[in-house]
């Protein structure tokens, strides 16, 4: 189910934006020419992203540096961990 949450003017290459979608926090972002949608909560210490950087498709957690891919939301450092959701 898609929901409308912000308009794509809104978003500006490495901004993020955070919203609350079914009692969940989801974070937006954009990356290249490319939006982004994943959950907002760190999962190494449940740590708000929505301070965190984006860059190259992946986002860095503000608190740790931890590196999540947003195409799959891999732990890509530092090596394998949690993942973050991604949503379409």
């Amino acid at each position: 189910m898609w929901h409308p949450v912000f308009q794509e003017s809104d978003l500006a290459p490495g901004k993020i934006l955070c919203t609350d979608i079914g009692g969940k926090k989801i974070l937006i972002t954009q990356s290249g020419n490319e939006l982004f949608s994943c959950g907002a909560i760190c999962p190494h210490q449940g740590v708000s992203m929505e301070a965190g950087w984006v860059f190259d498709d992946e986002i860095t957690c503000p608190e740790h540096s931890w590196v999540f891919s947003l195409k799959d939301g891999a732990l890509t450092w530092p090596g394998s961990g949690p993942r973050i959701p991604i949503y379409p």
